[in-house]
């Protein structure tokens, strides 16, 4: 859909100006004006979906004009553009009613992708007025974390994101370990962008933007990709992951993150970010000790009550006991995953998740649960102590919003 945009300035100089900088095929300019009644005029006439206006200091014209605009023609969406922003120039713009005022851009694709992204903004914004719509708070951002690499983080994310898809949910699926990243074999695809070219190529991301470098899965979860090469990884910023996943959350119904097993700033990032963490560990001495540490780590970070704690591959023949991970890293399992070396490998060669692959198997169950009881609302219980018949019921009442974890 094209976004068409009314250009008004009293100074012919500026009309060019700004018309120059607007060179994007998804944008039309429909015209310019002076200001005044002929502006009042041409948006009435012409329905612009934007209108940029220049703003200078003590324009109260330009300011009067913005405050007609943002109060009788909602859908009509104002941007401010001022060769510097200082106090008063910001007070007096708010004061009108506008909050998208910026310098003049740099160059012509970060003035068209600011346009895109205040476009798509306002009109969430808007059409959040018109119905019974889930606001973009109720988005859930679900990180995978474990302290050791090998304990079938990316196994767990790639499946459960596709358990989330099959309840006609958008999910979006983040590789953030930026170095190593290999969603894409588990999903086998090819993509042809990654989260590299993304920050280097959009300056100021809008869901647009953000999806046409995503690869879709078959099960109709969005992946975004790791970078193709490790030394790409540097070019990932906590505060560009940080405007990445702001975006997500107000399109997707679930933001699935898998991380690298360290604690950089922009897995810190994803962590801070998140609704819930994951946190994988397994029935190895040194990954408990490890995760022991971890935990503590995210308890100073004022983290740890959003974790719920996996124990992958449990089995019953090792030393450890599932019970003993409890004891040694003093933190309550929320459930545990079986072991089946055969089917995980399969599906890993195969390019297939098991929940696709083998949807009877025990893996896939388990993922399941965990799968519903996100869907359901509430992860604050523990699926350990809960019953078969409690669990079923939890996957048939999705709608209920709240667990007592005390209940059960």
């Amino acid at each position: 859909m094209k976004i068409k945009v009314l250009v008004i300035s009293k100074l012919e100089k500026n009309l060019e100006s700004i018309k120059n900088m607007i060179e994007d095929e998804e944008i039309i300019i429909l015209g310019d004006s002076c200001g005044g009644t002929q502006a009042l005029d041409k948006i009435e006439n012409m329905s612009p979906d934007m209108v940029i206006m220049f703003l200078g200091s003590g324009d109260t014209d330009v300011l009067s004009l913005t405050e007609r605009i943002i109060l009788h023609k909602p859908r009509t969406h104002v941007i401010l553009l001022a060769e510097y922003i200082d106090v008063n120039i910001l007070q007096s713009a708010i004061k009108a009613g506008a909050h998208n005022i910026i310098e003049i851009p740099t160059s012509q694709k970060e003035f068209a992708e600011y346009i895109k992204s205040v476009y798509h903004n306002e009109n969430i914004r808007i059409n959040s007025l018109n119905g019974n719509q889930n606001i973009a708070w109720m988005s859930r951002v679900v990180t995978i974390f474990g302290a050791k690499g090998g304990l079938g983080k990316t196994t767990i994310a790639t499946n459960l994101a596709i358990k989330l898809a099959e309840s006609h949910k958008k999910v979006a699926l983040i590789d953030l370990d930026l170095q190593f990243g290999d969603i894409h074999i588990f999903l086998d695809i090819e993509p042809a962008d990654t989260i590299s070219e993304l920050v280097q190529q959009v300056f100021t991301p809008n869901i647009d933007s953000v999806r046409s470098y995503m690869a879709v899965h078959s099960s109709g979860v969005h992946v975004l990709c790791a970078p193709k090469s490790p030394e790409y990884a540097e070019l990932i910023s906590a505060e560009k992951v940080q405007s990445l996943l702001s975006v997500l959350r107000t399109y997707y119904d679930y933001v699935i993150i898998d991380t690298p097993p360290s604690f950089s700033d922009v897995t810190l990032t994803a962590i801070e970010s998140s609704s819930t963490i994951l946190f994988v560990t397994g029935l190895d001495i040194s990954i408990l000790k490890n995760s022991k540490l971890s935990l503590s780590l995210l308890d100073s970070l004022q983290q740890k009550d959003k974790v719920r704690l996996i124990v992958n591959r449990a089995v019953d023949i090792s030393s450890i006991t599932v019970e003993d991970v409890q004891k040694i890293i003093g933190c309550p399992i929320w459930t545990k995953i079986p072991s089946d070396y055969k089917i995980a490998v399969t599906a890993l060669n195969r390019g297939i998740p098991f929940v696709i692959s083998s949807p009877g198997s025990k893996l896939s169950q388990s993922i399941s649960t965990v799968a519903n009881v996100l869907l359901s609302g509430s992860d604050n219980f523990d699926i350990q102590s809960t019953s078969n018949k409690k669990l079923k019921s939890i996957k048939e009442n999705r709608g209920f919003k709240f667990f007592n974890k005390n209940k059960y």
